[in-house]
């Protein structure tokens, strides 16, 4: 898949391939077809979170489809 990564506090975006990863038990894996940049993804880029690690992919306000159920569906059993 192809994410759009931080590599370094104040860094540029950075278009990059990681693989993709298999939902676990209880989880589900969407397929992201939007996602939005907030004004906390800001904090991310400059680096203004205590602790944060890095590479980071900013973006948690996505829209897709769910293309994988983990192990024991949606409730985890």
């Amino acid at each position: 898949m192809k994410v759009a990564q931080i590599s370094k506090p104040g860094g540029d975006f950075e278009i990059v391939e990681r693989e993709i990863p298999a939902p676990g038990a209880g989880e589900v894996r969407i397929k992201v077809q939007a996602c939005g940049v907030c004004h906390s993804d800001v904090f991310v880029k400059e680096g203004l979170w205590p602790g944060i690690q890095y590479p980071r992919v900013p973006g948690h306000e996505v829209a897709g489809v769910i293309d994988e159920i983990g192990a024991g569906g949606l409730d985890g059993r």
